[in-house]
């Protein structure tokens, strides 16, 4: 077991899905985006994926109800379509604005998480260490991107672990159920 499966243990109990998706389906979805997704989102999806986190926030499967490809396309270019009037007072580098990766949907209000590839002096870096990630909560109640560094794990620990939840998100819920419709049980 690694240390981030060990986390994900901590925060999120033991697995419930002990079938990763097939490498084909996570093949389909890095060459849709054109890079490697980072190592701890692909474990917590293969893990856990096809869920609620704290009873709102969903986290699509490559083979679930609402496959992970599917919403991430949908995802994307609802984001653009929103969130472009807000792009030149976001913290998002102009340079990764374009490779926004949907990765959660708070079905709360809303809000939508993303990942952020990592950036070099060049311009995108990748592949890269997962932490150099970047979590962003793009909200759509008062238009406004969150950016929070430190990739999945690091989100998953500060909302799970630490409690330190985004504007607007609901306490107290489940940290991890599985989408009722899932066909991976």
């Amino acid at each position: 077991m690694t240390d981030v499966d060990e986390k994900f243990e901590g925060l999120l109990g033991e697995r419930e899905r002990f079938r990763p998706a097939a490498s084909a389906a996570w093949r389909d979805i890095e060459e849709w985006l054109g890079l490697a997704l980072p190592a701890d989102y692909k474990k917590l999806v293969d893990g856990y994926g096809d869920a609620i986190l704290l009873g709102h926030l969903f986290v699509p499967h490559p083979e679930g109800a609402d496959p992970l490809l599917t919403f991430m396309r949908e995802e994307r270019r609802d984001y653009y379509a929103a969130f472009e009037a807000v792009r030149g007072t976001s913290d998002v580098p102009d340079n990764v604005w374009g490779h926004a990766i949907p990765w959660a949907y708070h079905d709360w209000n809303g809000d939508l998480c993303l990942l952020f590839p990592p950036l070099s002096d060049q311009g995108l870096s990748v592949p890269s260490l997962d932490e150099e990630w970047m979590v962003a909560v793009a909200y759509r109640q008062c238009p406004e991107i969150q950016l929070f560094p430190g990739g999945v794990t690091a989100f998953l620990e500060r909302i799970l672990g630490e409690g330190r939840l985004p504007r607007g998100w609901p306490s107290g819920r489940e940290a991890w159920q599985s989408v009722e419709a899932t066909r991976l049980i």
